[in-house]
């Protein structure tokens, strides 16, 4: 029975792989292209039961996840190595693949924390884990777009020695279509004009980065 039940779970895991490589690419370019859509398409699907969410396409959480994985796989690939660090800490945060990992995916969720906490405030609106759940899971499908480009601003600096702009160009390109994606989903889902938005965008990303990097000058330095 015990080996029954590991076939039927390496069955559900492989079935599960392999949507990935189906629904993976169709979320993220629905996300890159259309951000506002899947900002509705996630509030209607967390509308649903939990079991009925997400048929057709990957949950929110799970995309950035798998979104980290990638950008760190292209790196490995690129033969990027990791940042050196000599405090304890930062050794426990970036001296390993699996620190490495949970360290960006913590970043980026922070990011998506902080758009999320805004949003709710702009709107008045209690923060409990009610409330929460819905502009987290919007934040965190926009941020996977971000992390990759981010990734690939960061790969270009190891392969294209001899056009130094390529990579800060790309990593200019991935915040200004963030900002895009966070101004425009804002004005989806609450209206007003975009300027306004954009503004109150720009604040919300100004002081999330503001809090990471303080986070980290504190942990490493």
């Amino acid at each position: 029975m015990d080996l029954i039940r590991l076939l039927r779970s390496l069955e559900e895991f492989l079935y599960e792989l392999v949507g990935w490589l189906v629904f993976y690419p169709r979320t993220l370019w629905r996300v890159l292209v259309r951000p506002g859509d899947a900002a509705r398409y996630t509030r209607q699907e967390l509308a649903k039961a939990p079991e009925q969410r997400f048929s057709d396409g990957i949950s929110p959480v799970l995309m950035l996840i798998l979104s980290v994985v990638l950008a760190h796989a292209i790196e490995m690939a690129l033969r990027i190595s990791a940042p050196e660090v000599t405090q304890p800490v930062g050794k426990l945060l970036l001296g390993s693949e699996q620190g490495l990992l949970l360290t960006r995916s913590a970043v980026f969720c922070i990011y998506a924390l902080g758009a999320a906490l805004s949003t709710l405030w702009r709107q008045g609106a209690r923060v409990d884990r009610d409330t929460l759940r819905e502009p987290f899971s919007i934040q965190a499908f926009i941020a996977c777009p971000f992390v990759l480009m981010l990734s690939l601003s960061q790969a270009s600096r190891a392969w294209s020695t001899g056009w130094a702009f390529v990579g800060p160009a790309i990593g200019l390109v991935a915040v200004a279509w963030y900002l895009w994606a966070r101004t425009r989903t804002f004005v989806e889902l609450n209206g007003g004009g975009h300027l306004r938005a954009f503004g109150f965008v720009l604040t919300s990303f100004l002081v999330t980065t503001v809090v990471v990097v303080s986070l980290f000058a504190a942990m490493i330095l």
